[in-house]
């Protein structure tokens, strides 16, 4: 028989039940917040986890399962594999296959699959698995998740960039090398070992600093050090041998996103270079150009009024001496009065010339004539006493072409070139004046860019010690001098020269060196009254008779000129202007003799082109002109048949003549 509690032992038992509900209580607190604390670790991780039970349902998962497929926890938690929309069909054959090695106690390796975000988009995982275990029995799986799409992309990328690499290594017109962190170069266009004058195999598996000079080897390699530190391309620029190069590195990542290798690219900037160069010389041209007008300008309004002066200065005194007897106290006052106005009237003249256009009026003058007469003048006879341990030649070009221009003009510059020379020497030395034609088939870049065409130069050379170099570029300016003004000179003296020349359309050229000085004055020539021979009896030997002459030159005013000439010579003619048009021209013409030019661009030469005659007309008859001296095409092609080699600029009776004699001889 149950024997009954007393009031004291009943309420020591609710005290006792009581007692283990407040630690049942207390242990559940427990547990729930060491659960969230669990939660939080399992949330942490960077790597998604997912656990599953014996069937394949999904019985809990991180927050980074969530945040990489896309999907809720609500989506995911307790539903089975299978009928997850992230994966598709052959993903989770290969998940299942896995899932089943697991469910039978072994480790599963890592495996890749496919998979899609909710959003549609298509990534890549990498998953791996362990059985989960309870008091020994496999109940379930925990299965780590890691999304590997970025390294998948840079796999790819590597895929690519050494597809592209080789094919830009065969393809890109630069020098162009795949190479190595410690600089082997592992593959490379046949650019690469051409510029250092190698063979393909003596270049590969070497390291390419070893072919390089110290200096260059030390900036290039810590350049590719940037590349490789940093992940990123790197360009630079350097000079090697005189020429510019332009360098761009490129890393290229391995799998894991390490630079592995660099793909190097070298473009060749010295010709571009040399083109900005150009641009900034052709700019301080332009600049200085300005200055000298702007100075002109100047110079012109300033002389204006200064003859107004100077008219009195130099015509009073005149009339004042006219009057007054010989011995008389003032004669000799206003005689220095005088001279002094007459030189002032020089310098006033020089700074006329600055304002150019002065030389507007011009006509047929010879330069030898001109300089013959300055070394007969006074002026010249004055400057040797000063300066009689200076010797001065001449030589004269007896065939030299005829100029428009004003012959004051160009005789006062003349007179200046020779006393700067005189002036260059100081002492001994030797002061050299000549004359030449001269015939440009192309622009020349020299002091000063002298077009092609035709001209009569007249050159002024001394043996001094040459123009400082930081000089040269301002030597034509006004009073730019390093002389005394007043004992040397006005210091206007060059920069007439520059004027002058400018005002006929011509060029100057300046040589210049420590053995010193040569100025060149390039004139436009003319063939107006050529040479003082009497032309008459020699241009009626030259006379042709309606032969047909064939003109070939790629200058328009060299077809022009020479045609002219030979229509006054009796001769019909016809031209054109390249090898190639000839050739098309006589395949359904013949003429009786073609003038040839030896070098014209682009397109065949004159050797090529008297060839590709010879086939369609064997025998033809020609002459060459040219501006060059003869060259070894020059003398193919007379052994070919050409006759006369007539030298540009040419007279009227050199090129008559020449026709004349080459129509003359029997054809062979």
């Amino acid at each position: 028989m149950t024997r009954k509690l007393t009031c004291e032992e009943l309420e020591q038992r609710i005290k006792e039940l009581e007692g283990k509900i407040l630690e049942h209580r207390h242990v559940e607190k427990e547990l729930r917040e060491n659960e969230k604390d669990l939660k939080a670790i399992f949330d942490a991780i960077g790597e998604g986890i997912g656990v599953f039970d014996i069937t394949g349902k999904i019985v809990k998962i991180n927050k980074r399962i969530v945040e990489v497929g896309g999907y809720s926890e609500e989506e995911i938690i307790g539903k089975r594999i299978g009928l997850l929309k992230m994966f598709p069909p052959k993903s989770l054959l290969t998940m299942l296959f896995n899932f089943s090695k697991l469910i039978s106690g072994n480790e599963t390796p890592r495996f890749e699959i496919e998979a899609y975000r909710k959003t549609g988009e298509k990534f890549n995982l990498e998953l791996h698995g362990s059985p989960l275990r309870k008091r020994g029995r496999i109940v379930g799986m925990v299965g780590i998740m890691r999304d590997i799409s970025q390294r998948k992309r840079a796999e790819e990328a590597l895929r690519k960039s050494e597809e592209t690499a080789r094919v830009m290594l065969n393809a890109t017109t630069d020098i162009a090398a795949l190479i190595g962190l410690d600089g082997t170069v592992v593959a490379c266009n046949d650019k690469l070992p051409q510029s250092y004058g190698l063979t393909l195999e003596e270049i590969i598996g070497k390291n390419i600093l070893d072919f390089l000079p110290p200096d260059i080897a030390k900036n290039r390699k810590a350049r590719a050090g940037e590349a490789i530190q940093s992940g990123k391309p790197v360009q630079h620029r350097d000079e090697l041998g005189g020429r510019k190069f332009e360098h761009y590195i490129y890393p290229v990542v391995d799998a894991k996103g390490h630079v592995a290798q660099l793909v190097i690219f070298t473009n060749d900037h010295t010709e571009e270079w040399k083109v900005n160069k150009e641009k900034e010389e052709l700019q301080e041209k332009l600049a200085r150009l300005n200055r000298m007008e702007a100075l002109g300008l100047l110079a012109g309004g300033v002389a204006h009024d200064l003859n107004n002066i100077l008219s009195g200065i130099v015509s009073y005194p005149e009339l004042m001496l006219m009057d007054l007897p010989e011995g008389h106290k003032l004669r000799k006052p206003l005689e220095i009065i005088q001279e002094s106005g007459k030189g002032a009237a020089t310098v006033v003249s020089d700074l006329l010339t600055l304002a150019r256009g002065v030389a507007s009026d011009r006509e047929t003058v010879n330069l030898n004539s001109i300089v013959k007469e300055y070394l007969l003048s006074p002026e010249f006879k004055k400057l040797e006493h000063f300066h009689p341990t200076i010797t001065l030649k001449a030589d004269f070009d007896l065939d030299l072409l005829n100029i428009k221009g004003s012959q004051v003009h160009i005789r006062r510059a003349i007179m200046n070139l020779v006393m700067n020379a005189f002036e260059a020497i100081g002492n001994d030395g030797k002061v050299t004046i000549s004359t030449r034609n001269q015939y440009l088939d192309k622009p020349m870049k020299v002091y000063d860019q002298v077009c092609g065409g035709e001209y009569a130069v007249l050159s002024v050379s001394d043996d001094g010690m040459g123009i400082p170099k930081d000089d040269l570029e301002r030597i034509f300016e006004p009073f730019y001098s390093k002389k005394v003004i007043g004992r040397s000179g006005t210091g206007l003296g060059l920069a007439v020269v520059w004027s002058t020349i400018q005002d006929h359309e011509g060029y100057v050229n300046v040589i210049n060196d420590e053995n010193g000085t040569t100025f060149e004055l390039y004139f436009p020539i003319t063939r107006d009254e050529v040479s003082y021979k009497d032309p008459s009896v020699l241009i009626e030997d030259c006379k042709g008779n309606g032969q047909k002459i064939l003109v070939i030159d790629d200058i328009d005013s060299q077809r022009e000129v020479g045609c002219k000439m030979l229509n006054i010579l009796g001769y019909k003619t016809k031209a054109v202007g390249s090898g190639e048009e000839a050739v098309e021209y006589l395949k359904e013409h013949s003429v009786d003799l073609i003038v040839l030019d030896m070098i014209m661009d682009p397109g065949i030469d004159g050797l090529e082109t008297y060839k590709r005659i010879l086939e369609l007309h064997p025998g033809q008859k020609a002459i060459i002109v040219s501006g060059f001296s003869e060259t070894g095409p020059v003398k193919e092609a007379k052994r070919l048949g050409v006759g006369a080699y007539v030298k540009k600029p040419f007279l009227l009776e050199s090129i008559g003549l020449a026709i004349r004699d080459e129509l003359a001889k029997q054809k062979k």
